[in-house]
């Protein structure tokens, strides 16, 4: 009888589902950034100014999506997508100054984002 309960739960929120991926992104490259010697001030800061961002686009994507009609989500692109997307928005704003090593990092996440993940 317990699987007529799990088939009674609620899908996550488009909300969650956004947030949980930049959770695990965002420590990902954070431990990335450290593991190759990029100070953890530096890697904290680049995650809070990607996270900043990043949920600027999902507040855009909860409005179109009135919180949680997921058959409008598909206009948008995917919490990875977008990840990665914010990561250039670091790298292009002018005013925020990286070392090499962690500009040399962060183009190379760029460089992971393949032309048929973009639809």
């Amino acid at each position: 009888m317990s699987y007529l309960n799990d088939m009674t739960r609620k899908p996550k929120s488009i909300h969650c589902h956004y947030e949980d991926s930049l959770i695990i992104n965002s420590n990902s490259l954070k431990s990335f950034l450290i593991n190759r010697s990029v100070l953890c001030v530096e890697a904290e800061n680049i995650v809070d100014l990607l996270s900043r961002h990043y949920y600027q686009q999902v507040d855009i994507i909860l409005n179109a999506c009135n919180d949680d009609d997921w058959t409008k989500l598909e206009s948008f692109c995917s919490p990875l997508i977008l990840f990665i997307r914010c990561i250039d928005k670091v790298i292009a704003d002018d005013e925020i100054i990286l070392s090499k090593k962690s500009l040399s990092i962060l183009k190379s996440f760029l460089l992971s984002l393949e032309s048929w993940m973009v639809w």
